[in-house]
C-alpha cells in the first residue's frame, strides 16, 4: 500500500477518493528532513535525522485509515510517540524530545520516559514494521547519531535543554512550513536581508539631519562609535547612552554594520513596552522599508493584520511573525523571553531564526529580575553556541555583574562599550538639574507649585496616586479665579496617563499632549510610570515621586529632551526635575519597593549631578538591588527555572518563566471605536458566522486594560463587565467603569463627577 502525510480535499470539503493529489509520507519526510538541516547548521545531520523520523508512526495502518476517514482519532491514530521511541531506544536524546513533541509541545523528561516506554501505546514493541517500511522507502536508520559536543549533558546540563529547544524549532518549523506549502500552496518570500543597502539607507536618512549644535554633533559621535565598534567579533555589547543621544538609528547602524562585516542574518529590535514600539518599528520601516518590502516585521499583541476582506489568505506580515523570517523583526520583552523558554510548537518555532542574529534588547534595565539567571545563561549560550550577538542600550546600564545572587552574571570585560568617552558624554547629554527634597509633600502642596507653571509633567508610582494629583490640579485651577472661558481651555489642557487606560486612549492623548507641547501652549500632565521609558514627550519641568533610581533618570528624560530651552537673555538652559517624596506613601511591593529604599539611600550619599554625569553609578545601584530580589523563580517548595532546565522538565519552565504574572485578566475598555468591534463581532456570531477569530482579538488589542484579579472580581459583582460573547472569559467594560480622562475606575471616581 501507499502511506500518506496529508490529504487534500474537495471543493466542497469531503476528503478527495482521488488519492493522487495526497501528499505521500515519503516526500514530507524528506522534505522536513531537508528544511530542518538547513535551518540547524551546526547539528544539521541530527535535524535532518529528527525530520525523517518525526511522522515515522504514520506507517501504522490505523493512520491511513484516519487519514481516509474510515475511523476517528483514538490513541491508535497518534502518532508522534514511535519516532521518539525510535530515538529513545537509540539514546538520541534531542530528537527523543522533539519528535515527541512536535504536535503536543515539549514534555518533562519523566513525561517522556512514560510516553515511549508505557504499556499506552506498546510503542517499542511497534517499531520493527514501520523501520521496515520507511527504510524500504527511504534509507536506512543509522544505530548511532552524534549530537553537538557541546549539548553534553556532562558539561552543562541547561545548554542541553537549550539544544533541544533549538532542534525543536528546527523540525517544527520546517514541518509547519511544508505541510502550508501542500495544503495551502504557499511558498514564502521573506524579505532579503542585505546588510549594506539597509545600512545606506539609514545614512541617507541621518544626511537629512541638521548636525549643527553640540547636541547633533554628540549625537553623530555615537552613531559613529557604533559603525567602528560593529567590526568587533560577536559577543556582549552596551550601549549606554543618555536619553536624547540617538539610541534608535544608532543602535540599527551598529547592528546592520555587525550584520555585514560577519554574515549575520537578521536583525531582532526587543522593545519593554507597547507604548513606544509602535513608534520606534514606524521610523525602522519609514528608513529601511520603504517600498513594504517586508524588511521590517512588528511582532507583538498590538499589531492589527490588513485586512483582506473576504479572503481567508494570512498576510506576509503574519506569515514572518510566525517564525521571525525576516531582515528586521521588532518585537517585545514578553514574546521574546518567554519564547526562549516556552514548551509550545507556536512559540518555539522562531528560536532557530534567533541564531545568527543581532539582537537589540531596548531599555535593558526593564529585564524582568525575576527571570535575571535564567535569562543571561540563555543569551551566554545563544552567543557561544549560535553565533548571536547582544547589545544592551539604555541609559541607566546595569552592568549584570556575575555575583552570588546573580551566578549567570557577566565577568568583568565580558559586556564590550560601544560608545567611547562615556561619562563625558553623558557630561555633555546632561540637559537637566535635579533638586532632591527631604521632606514629604501632598497633592495640594505640588499642585499650588505648578500654578506658575505653563508646562509641567508629575510622575507617579501608583495608578491612585496618579488619579488623586490629577483631580487635585483642576481643583486648583477651577478655585484660581479664571474666567469661565479660560478656565474651561486650561481644564482641558491637564492630562492624566496610566495602565487603567487602554493603548489606544493613551496615545489618543499623547498626540494632544504633543501638539499642545509643539505649539507651546498651556500644559500639564500627570503619569504613572507608563510615560518614562522611550515616550517622546520634552518639558521644562518635570516631577518624579521618589521610586527606582532608573525610574527617576528616566523620567527624566522627558525633560528638555531636545535641549531647546533658553533663559531671559537666549542662552541655554537646563530643565529641572523635582524628586518629591509624597505624602501618601505608597509603594508597589517587591523589587520595585526595594529599589525605591536603595535609590532613597544613594541619593543622600551621592551628589544628585551624579545622575547626570556618572553612568558607572547605576551599576552599583543594580548590583545592591539584585542582592536583594529574587533572580530566579522561587516560590517555597518550587525548584527554580534553572534548576527544571538542568532537570529537563520543559513543561515546569514554561509555566515558570512568565514575563508578568497570571494574577491578570484583559477586559476591553468601551470607547466607541472598540464597541464598534465588538457590536460587529456580536451582530456576526448571532447569524451564523465566525464566533471569534485570531483578527477580531488583534484589533481589540489596542482597547485591552489588565486588572488584577480582585478587581475583576469587583466589578463583577457591581455587574459592570459583560462577556464579548456567551461563555467567553474576555468581558467588555461598562461605560459607568470606564473614564474619559483616568481610564477604569471602579470606587475611586473623582469629585466633580458627581456634582450637578
Amino acid at each position: 500500500m501507499s502511506y500518506y502525510a496529508h490529504t487534500a480535499k474537495t471543493a466542497t470539503g469531503e476528503h478527495d477518493p482521488n488519492k493522487s493529489r495526497w501528499q505521500l509520507l515519503s516526500e514530507h519526510l524528506s522534505n522536513v528532513a531537508d528544511k530542518a538541516s538547513e535551518f540547524a547548521e551546526s547539528f544539521s545531520l541530527v535535524a535532518k535525522w529528527t525530520g525523517l523520523l518525526h511522522d515515522l508512526g504514520k506507517y501504522r495502518r490505523p493512520f491511513q485509515e484516519y487519514l481516509a476517514g474510515e475511523r476517528s482519532g483514538s490513541v491508535e491514530t497518534h502518532h508522534a510517540v514511535y519516532g521518539a521511541a525510535l530515538a529513545f531506544q537509540r539514546n538520541w536524546l534531542g530528537p527523543a524530545f522533539v519528535i515527541a513533541g512536535h504536535h503536543a509541545g515539549l514534555h518533562n523528561v519523566s513525561d517522556l520516559q512514560a510516553l515511549v516506554g508505557g504499556e499506552k501505546y506498546d510503542a517499542v514493541n511497534r517499531l520493527d514494521p514501520l523501520v521496515e517500511q520507511f527504510e524500504t522507502e527511504l534509507e536506512n536508520i543509522p544505530n548511532e547519531l552524534a549530537e553537538p559536543e557541546f549539548a553534553n549533558p556532562a558539561k552543562d546540563k541547561a545548554v542541553t535543554e537549550f539544544y533541544v529547544r533549538m532542534l525543536f524549532s528546527c523540525l517544527v518549523d520546517a514541518d509547519f512550513l511544508d505541510t502550508e506549502r501542500f495544503k495551502d500552496g504557499l511558498e514564502r518570500h521573506p524579505g532579503k536581508m542585505d546588510p549594506a543597502l539597509l545600512l545606506k539607507r539609514l545614512q541617507t536618512r541621518r544626511a537629512k539631519f541638521d548636525s549643527s549644535g553640540e547636541l547633533n554633533q554628540l549625537r553623530n559621535r555615537v552613531f559613529e562609535d557604533c559603525l567602528e565598534k560593529a567590526a568587533k567579533p560577536a559577543g556582549f555589547f552596551s550601549l549606554s547612552v543618555p536619553t536624547g543621544g540617538g539610541k534608535t538609528l544608532s543602535s540599527m547602524a551598529f547592528a546592520l554594520e555587525h550584520a555585514r562585516r560577519h554574515g549575520i542574518r537578521r536583525v531582532i529590535v526587543v522593545i519593554p513596552f507597547l507604548s513606544i514600539i509602535e513608534q520606534n518599528a514606524a521610523e525602522y520601516r519609514e528608513v529601511l522599508d520603504p517600498e513594504d518590502e517586508g524588511i521590517v516585521i512588528e511582532h507583538h499583541s498590538a499589531v492589527v493584520v490588513k485586512n483582506d476582506g473576504e479572503k481567508k489568505v494570512r498576510s506576509p506580515e503574519e506569515l514572518a511573525a510566525e517564525n521571525w523570517d525576516a531582515p528586521v523583526i521588532v518585537t517585545t520583552s514578553v514574546q521574546f523571553i518567554e519564547s526562549l523558554f516556552s514548551n509550545r510548537t507556536t512559540k518555539c518555532r522562531k528560536l532557530h531564526n534567533i541564531a545568527n542574529s543581532v539582537v537589540l534588547l531596548d531599555e535593558v534595565q526593564t529585564l524582568p529580575t525575576h527571570l535575571l539567571n535564567p535569562l543571561l545563561h540563555v543569551l551566554r549560550d545563544l552567543k557561544e553556541h549560535y553565533g548571536t550577538s547582544f547589545v544592551f542600550s539604555t541609559a541607566t546600564q546595569p552592568g549584570f555583574s556575575r555575583s552570588t545572587s546573580l551566578p549567570c552574571g557577566f565577568d568583568t570585560n565580558e559586556v564590550r562599550e560601544i560608545t567611547t568617552q562615556t561619562s563625558d558624554l553623558f557630561q555633555k547629554l546632561g540637559r537637566v538639574v535635579y533638586e532632591v527634597r527631604t521632606t514629604q509633600n501632598d497633592w495640594s502642596e505640588l499642585a499650588e507649585e505648578w500654578e506658575n507653571e505653563p508646562q509641567a509633567l508629575g510622575v507617579v508610582n501608583t495608578r491612585k496616586q496618579a488619579a488623586q494629583w490629577w483631580e487635585r490640579l483642576r481643583e486648583t485651577l477651577k478655585e484660581s479665579g479664571l474666567s469661565g472661558e479660560e478656565m474651561a481651555a486650561k481644564l482641558r489642557s491637564i492630562f492624566h496617563l496610566s495602565s487603567a487606560m487602554c493603548a489606544e486612549h493613551r496615545t489618543q492623548v499623547l498626540h494632544k499632549i504633543h501638539r499642545r507641547l509643539k505649539k507651546d501652549k498651556f500644559c500639564w500632565l500627570v503619569s504613572t510610570q507608563v510615560v518614562e521609558a522611550g515616550v517622546d514627550i520634552d518639558f521644562p519641568l518635570v516631577y518624579r515621586a521618589m521610586g527606582p533610581l532608573d525610574s527617576i533618570v528616566q523620567a527624566a528624560g522627558r525633560c528638555n529632551r531636545e535641549g531647546r530651552l533658553k533663559d531671559k537673555e537666549g542662552c541655554p538652559a537646563k530643565g529641572r526635575v523635582v524628586v518629591f517624596r509624597p505624602r501618601d506613601s505608597m509603594l508597589p511591593g517587591g523589587v520595585y519597593r526595594a529599589a525605591t529604599d536603595i535609590s532613597a539611600r544613594l541619593l543622600n550619599q551621592f551628589s544628585t549631578d551624579d545622575l547626570s554625569r556618572e553612568p558607572g553609578l547605576f551599576s552599583s545601584y543594580f548590583g545592591e538591588l539584585f542582592q536583594y530580589v529574587p533572580m530566579d523563580h522561587q516560590r517555597k517548595r518550587e525548584s527554580s527555572i534553572l534548576e527544571d532546565r538542568e532537570e529537563l522538565r520543559f513543561r515546569e519552565v514554561a509555566r515558570k518563566a512568565k514575563v508578568i504574572s497570571d494574577d491578570t485578566q484583559a477586559v476591553i475598555a468601551p470607547m466607541k471605536e472598540a464597541m464598534e468591534e465588538v457590536d460587529a463581532i456580536r451582530e456576526r456570531a448571532s447569524v451564523g458566522g465566525p464566533r471569534f477569530t485570531r483578527e477580531d482579538l488583534r484589533h481589540l488589542q489596542r482597547f485591552i486594560v489588565n486588572l488584577h484579579r480582585h478587581d475583576i472580581q469587583k466589578l463583577d459583582s457591581m455587574a459592570l463587565l459583560r462577556p464579548l460573547l456567551p461563555g467567553m472569559e474576555l468581558k467588555v467594560l461598562s461605560n459607568s467603569a470606564y473614564h474619559k480622562h483616568l481610564g477604569v475606575v471602579i470606587d475611586q471616581r473623582p469629585t466633580e463627577d458627581f456634582l450637578l
